[in-house]
């Protein structure tokens, strides 16, 4: 006679098939959250600090770095008698602000600064594009400009003679963190640099420990 199953056989639960369908997407999840944390973007550098100036701004008021204490900030260099360059340089930041976070702001500082007066870079934001009470154009001392702002940021510049038309310049801008510090630096010509600038920019603004 067939005895029939143990107590034993009998009291040992099969395991329910949503406890495999668990158990298979924790198994499956464990190797992308590896790649996910193994390719976690590396901090962005810091370049230097940045240089201590007092400029006005377009509407004659005075400027310093210590107003954007706390804010991510980008800044280029620009003149308004630039043909073409710096016309198309400010247009592209312009079209790229509506994707940078609220918080972030532009700082762009004229290396022509004794024709650039308040009036006319508040003209030549407004022919461009670029009027904004998160937009600064900066003009002020010559000297200060030259011998400090420039050199502060790296940035390549070069005028042979009073005539306007010797005057060049690189057309890189900056990214500075909310501590004043200077966090990268990107070819305004390259659409994908441009791209990083943003990403970068919204990281800072995110996180200002990055």
């Amino acid at each position: 006679m067939d005895p029939g199953p143990s107590p034993r056989a009998l009291a040992r639960p099969s395991l329910q098939p949503w406890l495999w369908t668990l158990f298979l997407a924790l198994v499956m999840a464990v190797p992308v959250l590896r790649m996910e944390v193994g390719t976690a973007p590396a901090p962005l550098p810091v370049l230097g600090p940045v240089p201590a100036f007092a400029l006005i701004d377009q509407t004659g008021a005075r400027f310093e770095p210590a107003q954007l204490v706390g804010r991510v900030w980008v800044v280029d260099f620009v003149f308004t008698r630039c043909p073409d360059v710096c016309p198309r340089m400010t247009e592209r930041l312009a079209r790229l602000q509506p994707e940078l976070e609220t918080g972030v702001e532009l700082v762009s500082v004229s290396v022509d600064p004794a024709f650039d007066t308040p009036e006319r870079l508040a003209a030549f934001a407004r022919a461009h594009g670029a009027e904004s009470p998160r937009w600064h154009f900066l003009t002020g001392d010559r000297q200060q400009i030259e011998g400090r702002v420039l050199p502060g940021f790296a940035a390549a510049f070069a005028r042979g003679s009073e005539d306007v038309a010797s005057i060049t310049h690189g057309v890189h801008v900056a990214l500075v963190d909310g501590r004043g510090r200077i966090r990268g630096e990107y070819d305004s010509e390259d659409p994908e640099a441009l791209a990083r600038l943003v990403a970068d920019a919204r990281r800072l603004a995110a996180d200002p420990g990055v």
